[in-house]
């Protein structure tokens, strides 16, 4: 079986797309999940994105060059942008749907957002099917981050893949996230349960602590069980994209671009003795 492995471009940090570009083939990898950043927003990893919401027709060219010199190929675009409830973000993120059709995946990543009360959920689901419709025309899906607000955890990810019961529309699941934003909770039996409706996932580890922001090398942090992980996915015919998130630890040293780099390398040689690449 032929499975993808990517790689976030922020698991580079400060370094950026451009440097997990120039230096994912070392390691392995032959996909990337690029981020398409909004305009005038820092980013909180200290890099300079390649792309934003108000990119151009040459910046596309010009990227299109980049991984074409280092024959590497998109997995997905990450188009993270806050919550989709606030409309300023939702036309943002509908930008980002395309660009991201114009480079021509079929993936992408995204925030399902939060509401405090009913109504605001009902204004947030009506947000997320616009989306939907519109990666439907796009030829895209959206796939909900693992993030704080309605895709949080394992329930409010079948709640929304029920209400909302939108083809294009369906869940990036996070191996990390699911333990640092929920407590208590069994990461493979969260992911046996929603599997079915997974399109995306970040494959990042941890040492499986309530809000502590540990993640290292995949097979360093020792919370996740990568082996459990793929075999619950093969069995949903989960292919991929696996995509490698590794957003550090908190309170570390300032890492050079070979530490960032040798953390992606550990990974891939810990997912390969877990059955991954076979």
């Amino acid at each position: 079986m032929t499975r993808i492995i990517s790689c976030l471009t922020n698991s580079y940090g400060r370094f950026g797309a451009q440097a997990a570009i120039e230096k994912v083939r070392e390691a392995g990898i032959e996909w990337i999940e690029l981020p398409i950043r909004t305009h005038g927003t820092d980013s909180i990893f200290g890099d300079e994105p390649l792309l934003t919401d108000q990119a151009t027709s040459d910046h596309l060219a010009e990227l299109a060059t980049r991984l074409a010199d280092h024959d590497v190929r998109l997995s997905s675009c990450n188009v993270t942008s806050g919550n989709p409830l606030d409309p300023d973000v939702l036309a943002v993120t509908l930008r980002k749907l395309d660009i991201a059709a114009d480079l021509g995946v079929a993936l992408v990543v995204g925030g399902a957002g939060e509401a405090d009360n009913e109504n605001d959920l009902e204004s947030l689901y009506a947000n997320l099917r616009h989306i939907g419709d519109r990666a439907a025309k796009l030829g895209l899906t959206y796939c909900f981050e693992t993030h704080p607000g309605i895709c949080q955890d394992h329930g409010g990810m079948i709640d929304a893949m029920h209400e909302l019961e939108h083809p294009h529309l369906r869940i990036n699941f996070d191996t990390g996230n699911i333990l640092y934003y929920n407590e208590p909770i069994n990461g493979e039996i969260a992911l046996a349960k929603v599997c079915s409706w997974v399109s995306h996932m970040h494959l990042k580890d941890s040492h499986g602590e309530f809000h502590d922001w540990y993640f290292p090398a995949l097979g360093h942090g020792g919370a996740v069980d990568f082996v459990r992980v793929l075999e619950l996915m093969d069995v949903c015919g989960f292919t991929g994209p696996y995509s490698l998130e590794i957003e550090g630890i908190k309170g570390e040293a300032e890492l050079s671009l070979d530490d960032h780099h040798q953390r992606i390398v550990d990974s891939v040689n810990h997912l390969e003795l877990c059955g991954f690449l076979n």
